[in-house]
C-alpha cells in the first residue's frame, strides 16, 4: 500500500484512486471511546493486510461502540465496497453524509467506493459534488486524481486528460504522482 502520511491523515492507494483515512482519532478528539478508536486501529490493520472480512467485522464492532461516527461509517463503506456488497456500501456512505454533509473525505472515499463498485458515472457525481468541500489545495489535488480515473474508466477520455493535469500540477507525493504521470501516458496513446 502507497500511502502519505501526516501523522493524521493517511491517503491509501489500495485501488488506484485515493482513500482518506485517519490514524490517531481518540488523541484527536475524533472518537471519543479509546476502544472503539483501538477496535477501528485493529480493523485498519486487517483491511491493509487484505483481510476484508475480518476488518468489516471489527470496524462493525467500532460502530456498536461508537455509532454515527463518520470516520468509521466511511471504512464500512470502504471495506464493504471491497466485499463487493454494494446497497451496504452505499448506505453507510449516505448515512455519514446525513451526518455531515460538508465532509470532503466522505465524498473521496465514497466516489472510491462507486469505482470499486463499477458505477462510474456515480463516482463522478459524487466526485463532483465533494470538490465543492475541498478545503486546501493537496485534498483538490486529489478529487481530480480520483475525477481522472473515473472520468478513464467510464471512456469519458478528454475529461480524464483534464482532471489528470490539474491532478499533476498538484499533488507531490511521489507513488501517486507515478500513477498520475502512467494515466496520462495511456491517456496520450488512446489521442494517436
Amino acid at each position: 500500500m502507497n500511502c502519505k502520511n501526516d501523522s493524521a491523515r493517511v491517503i491509501s492507494k489500495t485501488s488506484k484512486d485515493a482513500e482518506i483515512i485517519y490514524r490517531n482519532h481518540y488523541e484527536r478528539g475524533w472518537m471519543k471511546d479509546s476502544i472503539a478508536s483501538v477496535t477501528f486501529d485493529l480493523a485498519s490493520d486487517q483491511y491493509s493486510k487484505g483481510n476484508y472480512q475480518k476488518a468489516k467485522e471489527l470496524y462493525e464492532n467500532a460502530n456498536v461502540i461508537e455509532p454515527n461516527n463518520t470516520i468509521i461509517l466511511n471504512a464500512l463503506g470502504d471495506v464493504s465496497a471491497n466485499l463487493n456488497e454494494s446497497d451496504e456500501s452505499i448506505e453507510y456512505f449516505e448515512k455519514s453524509l446525513k451526518i455531515d454533509s460538508t465532509n470532503y473525505a466522505t465524498y473521496i472515499n465514497f466516489g472510491t467506493a462507486y469505482n470499486k463498485l463499477l458505477k462510474f458515472d456515480k463516482s463522478i457525481e459524487v466526485l463532483l459534488k465533494g470538490l465543492e468541500y475541498a478545503n486546501d489545495r493537496e485534498i483538490t489535488g486529489y478529487f481530480y486524481y480520483n475525477l481522472a480515473n473515473s472520468y478513464y474508466k467510464a471512456k469519458e477520455y478528454k475529461s480524464s486528460m483534464e482532471f489528470n493535469n490539474k491532478a499533476l500540477d498538484i499533488i507531490k507525493e511521489s507513488a501517486v504522482r507515478e500513477d498520475i504521470l502512467e494515466l496520462k501516458k495511456v491517456l496520450l496513446e488512446k489521442n494517436n
